[in-house]
């Protein structure tokens, strides 16, 4: 297959998996898609990705051993050190970079590290690539790569971008529950204060309205009092019965009102 032919299934398979990116919603569908379509693209034993948003830092990793997604800050040293000096990197002992258990490869397969960071705005996208005698990484890739490093850069982004509006959607929604909340407490608060003030209310009325009627009705009767010992006799003895069950009443209502209002200040 000469090199023409190479680059045209190569774009083919590239495009199959910017479609599959295209319908990604979340980072682990983005892991599965590198998994089945990344083979297609160039040739390696180790693929790892670092994206970095705002301090939202996802790691993504391809191997033989199926693939990793790791939500965390720490980086690689390798990676720590092309995110300080900006520039690609390239190394044929890769053994001396402190790698993970999976960067190592058999002394035979002259193991390559390649190394780039992108960036863009607020994200910063780190790519590395360990290849080998067996599965042969040329510069002539490169191009695969950094199309391959734009596209997972928008949709990785378009991801965090998605999971702050969720997030924000959940807080708005929490506070209006928190609010609805505070709002039937109220509620229920305000229609226990109206009971308490209709009670004293309905007290208010009973009580006193009965020995004052009784008043009212006694001095209404003085009129038809001939004598002043007929006054003295009948009446006032009943006036002033009257006036202390009213004097009770109006004291009562008082004690009640008050202990009531204090509460409901409270």
């Amino acid at each position: 297959m000469d090199s023409r032919q190479v680059y045209r299934v190569r774009y083919e398979a590239f495009s199959k998996f910017s479609n599959t990116l295209i319908r990604s919603r979340t980072v682990d569908a983005v892991a599965e898609a590198l998994q089945v379509n990344l083979k297609y693209l160039f040739n390696f034993h180790v693929y790892r990705l670092s994206f970095n948003w705002n301090d939202y830092i996802v790691h993504i990793t391809v191997s033989a051993g199926g693939v990793e997604v790791q939500q965390q800050q720490s980086y690689l040293p390798h990676e720590l050190q092309l995110l300080q000096q900006r520039e690609p990197m390239h190394t044929t002992q890769p053994a001396t970079l402190d790698l993970p258990q999976a960067y190592n490869l058999a002394e035979e397969e002259q193991a390559e590290l390649w190394a780039w960071c992108f960036e863009r705005e607020e994200c910063q996208i780190v790519i590395s690539l360990l290849s080998g005698k067996s599965r042969v990484f040329t510069r002539r890739d490169i191009t695969f790569v950094k199309l391959l490093a734009e596209n997972l850069e928008s949709k990785l982004l378009e991801i965090c971008l998605f999971q702050m509006l969720d997030k924000q959607h959940a807080l708005i929604t929490s506070i209006n529950q928190h609010q609805q909340e505070i709002i039937e407490h109220r509620t229920k608060e305000i229609a226990a204060k109206n009971e308490k003030l209709i009670e004293v209310s309905i007290m208010n009325a009973h009580h006193l309205r009965e020995p004052l009627s009784r008043i009212l009705g006694l001095i209404t009767l003085a009129d038809y009092c001939h004598t002043p010992e007929e006054l003295k006799e009948t009446i006032l003895p009943k006036l002033k019965r009257s006036s202390t069950d009213l004097d009770e009443a109006l004291k009562a209502v008082i004690y009640k009102a008050t202990a009531e209002l204090t509460e409901l200040k409270a």
